[in-house]
């Protein structure tokens, strides 16, 4: 279970790296555009922030 936590927060890491700084090479993705297209740009940013926080904590929860 411990590389798991620390997967869980590397990934959540990048989440929130994603959401904060936007990077157009992630945000012209077509996934990501059809999250903007439901959710909106605020949205989007919103759900992959939320996404990242939750990773990071499950990840310190689960570590040994």
């Amino acid at each position: 279970m411990e590389i798991l936590a620390i997967v869980l927060i590397i990934y959540g890491g990048l989440c929130v790296l994603i959401s904060l700084l936007r990077p157009p090479f992630i945000m012209n993705m077509k996934k990501m555009q059809l999250f903007e297209k439901y959710l909106g740009k605020l949205g989007t940013a919103l759900f992959i922030l939320g996404f990242g926080i939750a990773l990071i904590i499950i990840g310190i929860i689960i570590y040994p």
